[in-house]
C-alpha cells in the first residue's frame, strides 16, 4: 500500500506503519482537528467454531470541537473477521464490503437501501 493516501480529494500522510498496522492522518482543518484513518491486522481463533483466522480493522476518526470546547473524535470503524481458507478469496471480502456500501449509500431503484440517515441519524435498528 502506498504510504500517502488520497480519500475523497483529502491527502492522508503517512504517521506509522508496523507489522500490525498503520495510521494516517489529514490536517486541512487544522493540526488539532485532524482526520484519522487506522488499519490494523490481527490473528484470531473464533471462540465458538474454533477456527483461526485475521481480523482487519479499519478505522475513521473525525476530530472536532465540540459545544463545551473539548476536541472528541466521531469514530466510525468496519471490521473484517475471516476464517484463514484458501475459499475466503479477495471477491468474496470484496463482495461483502460492496453490500455494507450499497445498505448504506445506495438507492431503492439501484442496488441498496440507502440507510445511512435512517441507522446513523434516526437510531432506526
Amino acid at each position: 500500500m502506498n504510504s500517502d493516501i488520497t480519500v475523497s480529494t483529502l491527502p492522508f500522510k503517512l504517521i506509522y506503519s508496523d507489522k500490525t498496522g498503520s495510521l494516517r492522518r489529514e490536517t486541512s482543518r487544522g493540526a488539532s482537528l485532524p482526520t484519522e484513518i487506522l488499519i490494523k491486522h490481527e490473528d484470531y481463533i473464533d471462540s465458538k467454531t474454533k477456527v483461526s483466522g485475521k481480523r482487519t480493522l479499519v478505522r475513521i476518526d473525525y476530530y472536532m470541537t465540540m459545544t463545551d470546547g473539548v476536541i472528541r473524535p466521531v469514530s466510525l470503524y468496519s471490521v473484517l473477521a475471516a476464517p484463514g481458507d484458501p475459499l475466503v478469496t479477495a471477491a468474496i471480502v470484496t463482495s461483502i464490503e460492496a453490500m455494507l456500501v450499497n445498505l448504506l449509500h445506495g438507492t431503492t431503484n439501484t442496488s441498496g437501501l440507502d440507510l445511512e440517515t435512517e441507522i446513523f441519524s434516526n437510531k432506526e435498528q
